[in-house]
């Protein structure tokens, strides 16, 4: 039989219109938003052979049952079309031209062409227009058995916060692109919303298949958890749960592909996680990740480098197999996971917020599947940073994260994580998010209890009076930057600058004012750890070059000696208690996990 795994899309958003060649490259010509079509003038040509349009035919090979990709397109007017496909030799891109093929009928009509068998990366086509032309859209469709397809029903689950305009133009599009098409999805296909804010009422999000919970502000932690706990007992049963931040661009068509990889999927594969890329909000060409791993060093990294999917080189290396199958994790903001994996692994940590993404695919030990055009946008982290979020609830989580589930077993993330986190906050003056890794440290070691109680909201609050009280860079003198990445740049130093650095905590012990340098050290914002830049200054000039705003961190002795005395009491006493500590972790891991212990949290 033959089955449709994929559309032609054109750019119908505001935001598409940065980010065209996704989608096209080549001539312009003029494309109608309101009816979806593009028009071509005598003579103009374009490549629909990129990141959202091509076919990954490599990967519907290796996952799916697929055979025999055919493509159809809905034109009208006389065009030459020129069927391509590309794959990657060592570093050469090498192209595959199957066939140039004129069309010359009257009229709007379907023309279709079927691929030889081949094994390449991306498959497409690329039209020139002999006079005026018009491109309504198209599909690539498959050959597969019947019996071959998978009973798909396909849920998603998206948390919201006083988000208003992000959900309920996601869940318009999903009801318009998705539910009432007349794809094979539309009767497969649920929407729970999550509504953690309590803000959103029925009529802004009701509708059929589609269902609203307002839910305890339980953080993404509670609010995926409740998406699963609603998505697992709905009618009809559900397959898999795709979960989903609220704040992002959605592609309706990536999720169509979601479900059709699902319905293809063979039988070895059938417990993969399909991670969605996160393309940048800001700079929507630009890929930030699509698969993370925890480093040895226990940053957390994207799997590959930022690819900029304009250019075909970049669609080809994204959809290359990368080398590093420990530690991965494939993050919320798109996710999607079998039910059979979440009735052997459990439902996520009640973490409230950081790190519950990467402990489940961790705790799963998942394997992922990624595809170019499997994506939303998503408002990148650059000018997010906060301590309280990212020192404190990261330091915290990570560490819960590993007495439970024992992920990670051969990394000390004390020393990695706390340690590291505390130790580079304290270098740069930085005391407010210092104290937040002695609290996350602190909070670490009271066991299991603490985080079973309902305070997420509450903590998060408490802590942000230690975020730093940015203020407009012209209350510090003027200042003039190249570019962002100017405040990132570590200066060298000489050995026996860097030997007094340590040995004085950067000038913050047995040293006298007089050696230090009056002159601010410059840095960016969010804690990068540059020595060489701030060895033995006194202050240091923290600085968001996004927003011009900025605030000065100058070296307190005092504020020091309190914090290092904590510091060691703290480790004293883990090392003292540390197998309690994670004993009563280990205990409770199960009951943390379970549908009984969130349904007691959020008082289901």
């Amino acid at each position: 039989m033959e089955y449709k795994i994929q559309s032609i899309i054109l750019p119908t958003e505001a935001k598409h219109q940065q980010c065209r060649d996704l989608f096209y490259r080549g001539d312009v010509g003029y494309l109608d938003r309101e009816e979806k079509k593009l028009v071509l003038g005598r003579g103009q040509k374009c490549d629909f052979t990129t990141y959202i349009n091509a076919c990954s035919y490599e990967k519907w090979k290796l996952y799916t049952n697929a055979r025999k990709l055919k493509l159809t397109l809905d034109i009208e007017g006389p065009v030459s079309i020129c069927y391509v496909g590309f794959h990657k030799n060592l570093i050469e891109i090498v192209r595959n031209e199957y066939e140039t093929k004129t069309y010359n009928e009257q009229g709007r009509h379907q023309i279709s062409f079927e691929y030889s068998e081949n094994n390449e990366t991306m498959n497409g086509f690329e039209i020139s227009a002999l006079g005026d032309a018009t491109l309504y859209g198209g599909y690539f469709t498959v050959e597969c058995d019947e019996k071959d397809l998978n009973d798909v029903n396909l849920s998603i689950a998206t948390t919201t916060h006083k988000k208003e305009e992000f959900i309920t133009k996601n869940v318009s599009l999903l009801k318009k692109e998705i539910i009432e098409s007349e794809d094979n999805i539309a009767e497969h296909f649920f929407v729970h919303v999550v509504d953690n804010g309590r803000t959103l009422s029925d009529k802004d999000i009701y509708g059929k298949n589609v269902f609203l919970h307002p839910n305890p502000n339980a953080g993404g932690a509670g609010g995926f958890a409740r998406g699963m706990i609603e998505s697992i007992h709905q009618e009809p049963k559900i397959s898999h749960v795709l979960l989903m931040d609220d704040d992002v661009l959605v592609l309706p068509e990536s999720i169509k592909r979601t479900y059709n990889l699902l319905r293809l999927m063979k039988k070895n594969y059938e417990d993969y996680f399909i991670s969605g890329a996160m393309l940048r909000y800001e700079y929507p060409d630009l890929q930030h990740e699509d698969i993370g791993y925890v480093r040895p060093d226990g940053y957390f990294s994207p799997v590959k480098r930022e690819f900029n999917h304009c250019f075909l080189n970049d669609n080809l290396d994204n959809e290359k197999k990368y080398n590093r199958d420990e530690n991965q994790y494939g993050a919320w903001w798109y996710c999607c996971i079998p039910k059979k994996v979440i009735d052997k692994y459990g439902l996520p940590l009640p973490l409230f917020i950081r790190g519950d993404d990467v402990e489940y695919s961790l705790r799963c030990k998942a394997h992922h599947i990624t595809m170019n055009g499997v994506a939303v946008w998503h408002m990148g982290f650059t000018t997010k940073f906060n301590a309280a979020m990212n020192i404190y609830q990261n330091c915290r989580n990570v560490l819960i994260g590993k007495a439970t589930s024992d992920i990670m077993k051969s990394s000390d993330l004390v020393r990695l994580i706390f340690i590291r986190s505390y130790r580079e906050s304290l270098l740069q003056f930085n005391y407010g998010a210092a104290e937040l890794a002695l609290k996350a440290f602190e909070d670490f070691m009271k066991g299991p209890a603490f985080i079973m109680e309902d305070r997420g909201e509450e903590i998060i609050k408490e802590n942000s009076k230690f975020n730093d009280e940015m203020k407009p860079l012209t209350n510090y003198g003027r200042f003039h930057f190249m570019g962002p990445w100017e405040v990132y740049q570590n200066e060298p130093r000489k050995p026996i600058s860097s030997l007094i650095y340590k040995a004085t905590y950067n000038g913050q012990r047995w040293i006298p004012d007089f050696l230090l340098k009056k002159k601010p050290a410059i840095v960016g914002f969010d804690n990068p750890y540059l020595p060489g830049t701030i060895t033995l200054h006194d202050k240091v000039l923290a600085v968001n070059p996004y927003n011009d705003m900025g605030v000065m961190r100058k070296l307190d002795r005092k504020k020091f000696k309190e914090l290092e005395k904590k510091r060691k009491e703290l480790q004293k006493e883990y090392k003292k208690n540390r197998n309690s500590i994670i004993k009563a972790y280990r205990d409770k891991s199960d009951y943390l996990k379970s549908e009984e212990f969130w349904r007691k949290y959020l008082g289901i």
